[in-house]
């Protein structure tokens, strides 16, 4: 998707096609509580909105980060311009399960160190900073070898990006061996469930209306390229760097957009030396399609004015290898299933709201009535009179006045109203949302139960039986409380269809003189004889107390004897017999757990699986150090680029490439070669060079374009300009001039000095900022390839 993102100053995001049409936008400003960071956390370049410290598309630019100064993360899905999802640091969220905000803790060793958990997430004091955010793909099925094969064989037109963009039809593009059972297990019933309904929005905050459109639902739950770039066979990964007020540094993990596999602590893992204990941070975090490893350029700073060092290490995501094609199926599982734990708690937030707001009209007035006929009779009240006037068409004259003064009219249309849109809510969310939610879940869980008992790698999933046993017994408990519920809101709503029809009835009748003919034709026309059963039955139940509170609200009472609190023994398994016989017995309505009661023991059976899958994957990870990057190279200016070696498949180079620190007119190089051996150690070796580019009296900012080319943005004698060149392992080559701007602007009175590049094939754009983040300008790299002789070689300008 060809769009850019802006971010003002005041923390105004604002999404952009190239043509420079507003696609959609956001307000993140600061709130006015917050203060301004601790020294050494502030925005990590100059330019940034205020509120935000980062953003980053998803590499198929479905899935918009953004990262703000409070730690918290929202993902912004860009086809419906909502935010599917926010994510909140662990001080703003209190964590009731372990699987909401993980923390992981690094054994201090120099080179390497296996991840394991920490026990409490109050180990981080202060608020985290973010100071680097990335999607990375990492492909399992077809395997990285395999995709790679194809790509370098004879007479192959193929490249990453095609298969990366177009994963729904890589089985075409690549001659695979057919593997039915591969095929089986891809299949998704999902499809061909009803699709989920919209649900009201509530207005709160932003994330709570992500089901309130079509398109938004559709996008989450029935595909909408939910998959990502990386596809049904591959994972994509979010990392987000943070540093915290004691100076430490950390990188968080989640995969699937959504699902949290946890922190790891990277500060334990650097060299002794001057700046150690001093304040670090993640500058850059960077990988590869082919490989499950992802590196990390970090910064230390000292508490002096000596230069801070930077630092390269890896970190080995192993629970992608090891889990192998089931990764992609139970991630992806597992975060729709949260986001039907959303849509059912939206569900019944609502339905609780409508039923605790239908009804207080309905009862203030019956309040009135009951106390004006408790005046002649303290026994006496509207439902003795009601079902006398019914069964004896003898109104008392309490009664009448009530019904004359107050009902008749509006009084009686408010009625109706209230209730009548109450129970019609209820009946659609219960048919139309809750129930199809409560189906497709146990499809989910269908899935994951059949991984958890007969997957080969259920034990490096980290699936558990019983805990994904409980969850569908709590599940298929909330499925019969939902049916349940439906026959109750349709025998209510033909109980007061009927009522209120009466009522109307007697208040026009008993207007009337009691002698008049207009009386008299009205009791003999009168056709509602065969619903005074449901009149009564309405009379003498529903209007007393509806059906619907049993099930929606909650009262007060004694935790003594009710649901379980913790769902990590034993006790729980068999609960949905134990509902059964609840629901059998006499005195249901006094033990029946309400939709609230199933709901949140839902939340908290799921948070202990998503626990369990997290804490797995979070053990498997492997954090290296692998060597101190040249005092030249300038953390603030640093791109990096992992590149397959197109002889070797077990050499990866890493380049970096940055501003000099020495000499400002020369761009500083790196490579490190990154051997794979038979085992999961990595040999590296590092070289590095400062380069530099004619007429060039300064570098301002430099980017890779893709693995081919990098562009660097330079100040000359003559103005700013963008030069251009293929990538070498020595760095040497000849340099092309791009792109030039007039009197060292970009339009008029801005100065040029940031690049941003997407360098995706046949649509490869760099956008230009000026120094004061005012105005920016889009530059179409591939538009020389069909118009070089119009444009003299230079980049065609998109938007000014």
């Amino acid at each position: 998707m060809d769009l850019v993102v802006t971010v003002t100053s005041k923390g105004v995001m604002d999404v952009w096609r190239l043509n420079g049409q507003r696609v959609f936008g956001s307000n993140f400003c600061k709130d006015e509580d917050e203060g301004d960071d601790e020294e050494g956390h502030s925005a990590p370049e100059k330019g940034d909105g205020g509120n935000v410290r980062a953003v980053a598309w998803r590499r198929d630019g479905q899935i918009l980060a953004i990262a703000c100064a409070d730690g918290s993360l929202s993902l912004i899905n860009s086809f419906t311009g909502k935010i599917s999802h926010r994510i909140f640091s662990q001080n703003q969220k209190p964590a009731t399960s372990p699987s909401l905000q993980p923390s992981v803790q690094t054994q201090t060793r120099r080179q390497s160190s296996r991840i394991s958990p920490l026990p409490t997430a109050q180990a981080t004091s202060g608020r985290p900073t973010v100071t680097a955010l990335c999607w990375t793909t990492h492909l399992v099925d077809p395997s990285p070898t395999t995709i790679r094969s194809h790509l370098n064989a004879p007479n192959s037109t193929l490249s990453l990006d095609q298969i990366l963009n177009l994963r729904a039809d890589v089985d075409r593009l690549l001659p695979l061996k057919a593997d039915l059972p591969r095929e089986l297990s891809a299949i998704d019933v999902e499809v061909s469930l009803p699709r989920l309904a919209t649900l009201p929005p509530t207005g709160l905050t932003a994330d709570d209306d992500v089901f309130s459109t079509r398109s938004s639902v559709d996008v989450v739950f029935h595909g909408g390229g939910s998959n990502g770039s990386a596809g049904s066979g591959g994972v994509d990964a979010l990392l987000v760097g943070l540093s915290d007020e004691s100076g430490g540094c950390m990188v968080q993990l989640r995969i699937f957009d959504s699902f949290d596999v946890g922190t790891v602590d990277l500060k334990g893992i650097l060299p002794p030396g001057p700046a150690a204990g001093r304040a670090s941070r993640v500058l850059r975090i960077e990988s590869h399609p082919f490989l499950s490893t992802v590196f990390a350029v970090i910064e230390e700073s000292p508490k002096d004015e000596a230069a801070s060092s930077l630092h390269l290490i890896s970190l080995d995501l192993s629970f992608i290898p090891q889990s192998g094609r089931t990764l992609p199926l139970v991630a992806k599982k597992v975060s729709q299933l949260g986001y039907l734990l959303r849509y059912i708690s939206q569900v019944r937030t609502q339905l609780v709201a409508e039923v605790k707001s239908a009804f207080d009209l309905p009862g203030r007035f019956l309040r009135n009535i009951n106390e004006s006929l408790a005046e002649g009779d303290e026994n006496a009240d509207f439902v003795f009179a009601a079902h006398h006037l019914a069964v004896t068409g003898v109104c008392s004259p309490k009664l009448k006045e009530w019904l004359v003064d107050e009902l008749q009219d509006r009084g009686i249309k408010r009625w109706e109203n209230a209730v009548a849109d109450c129970l019609e809510v209820a009946r659609r969310m219960t048919s139309e949302c809750l129930l199809p939610a409560v189906e497709r879940s146990l499809a989910l869980l269908s899935r994951l139960d059949g991984l958890a008992r007969f997957g080969p790698t259920s034990s490096k999933l980290g699936l558990d039986e019983k805990n994904v046993k409980r969850v569908t017994e709590t599940i298929d408990a909330l499925g019969i409380l939902s049916e349940d519920l439906l026959l109750d809101v349709v025998a209510e709503t033909r109980e007061f269809a009927a009522f209120i029809k009466w009522l109307k009835w007697e208040c026009e009748v008993e207007a009337l003189e009691q002698t008049s003919a207009r009386a008299e034709d009205m009791r003999e026309t009168w056709t509602g004889e065969g619903e005074l059963e449901l009149v009564l039955d309405y009379v003498g139940g529903a209007m007393k107390e509806s059906r619907l509170k049993k099930y929606l609200v909650e009262e007060a009472k004694e935790q003594e004897g009710g649901l379980a609190a913790s769902f990590d023994d034993d006790s729980d398994l068999g609960s949905y017999d134990e509902f059964i016989r609840c629901r059998t017995s006499c005195n249901k309505d006094k033990s029946m757990p309400t939709l609230g009661e199933l709901v949140d023991r839902l939340q908290r059976q799921c948070e202990a699986v998503f626990a369990k899958i997290a804490e797995t994957f979070r053990k498997s990870i492997l954090t290296s150090y692998l060597q101190e990057l040249p005092h030249g190279c300038v953390g603030e200016s640093l791109d990096v680029r992992v590149i397959p070696d197109d002889a070797d498949s077990s050499l990866y180079r890493l380049f970096l490439i940055s501003k000099d620190r020495q000499e400002k007119a020369r761009l500083r190089h790196v490579v490190v070669e990154l051997q794979q051996g038979a085992g999961k150690g990595v040999k590296h070796t590092m070289r590095s060079s400062s380069l530099a580019i004619p007429e060039m009296q300064e570098v301002l900012d430099a980017k890779f374009v893709d693995d081919e080319a990098l562009l660097v943005l330079a100040e000359t004698a003559s103005g700013a300009k963008i030069y251009g060149k293929e990538i070498t392992i020595d760095g040497e080559g000849p340099w092309e001039v791009r792109h030039a701007f007039q009197g060292e602007e970009i339009d008029g009175d801005v100065k040029p000095v940031r690049l941003d590049v997407n360098g995706r094939v046949g649509r490869r754009v760099v956008t230009v900022l000026d120094e004061g983040g005012l105005g920016l300008v889009v530059l179409d790299l591939d538009a020389e390839d069909n118009a070089r002789d119009a444009t003299d070689g230079e980049d065609e300008v998109m938007t000014g």
